[in-house]
């Protein structure tokens, strides 16, 4: 099987080839002819194009995304809904954190209904030095505690 490198460049070449060929067809034929035949061309390649991004986006949303690297859920149930497994663990955070799942932040923000599974928030053997938000299904933007996030305030 041809590597991924010489079908690029196999595609690249016949890209090439097929644009000078195209390129005598259009001298040839004439300016008006030209016109004429790149206008029709150009209404199927709009059409093709419009085509297959209604396919991709379709595709898009019918596929639901990886979970990330390094992900530490695990897939339970006959729903295959994932819990999540959100740690902090020996360290100094100098700012605010939030850790959640199905959080959705910003003005006017509106979340979808809530994702099967559960969540795990914890802050071990650590330092935070900011606002400290654990949450799950958060949509809008979360207020930190009064105080600023202090206890001690």
């Amino acid at each position: 099987m041809a590597s991924r490198r010489a079908r690029a460049w196999a595609g690249a070449v016949l890209l090439g080839i097929g644009l000078v060929a195209l390129g005598v067809l259009f001298f040839r034929a004439g300016l008006e002819s030209a016109d004429r035949l790149a206008s029709v061309i150009g209404v199927f390649v709009g059409i093709v194009g419009l085509a297959l991004a209604a396919y991709g986006t379709a595709q898009t949303r019918r596929t639901p995304s990886a979970p990330p690297a390094g992900h530490q859920g695990d897939v339970t149930g006959a729903t295959g809904a994932t819990d999540v497994t959100n740690v902090i663990r020996d360290a100094t955070v100098g700012g605010s954190v939030r850790q959640g799942r199905d959080m959705t932040f910003g003005r006017g923000a509106r979340g979808g209904a809530p994702q099967a599974g559960g969540v795990s928030n914890s802050v071990e053997n650590s330092t935070v030095r900011g606002d400290l938000t654990q949450s799950r299904d958060t949509f809008g933007e979360a207020s930190p505690p009064d105080g600023g996030g202090r206890t001690d305030a």
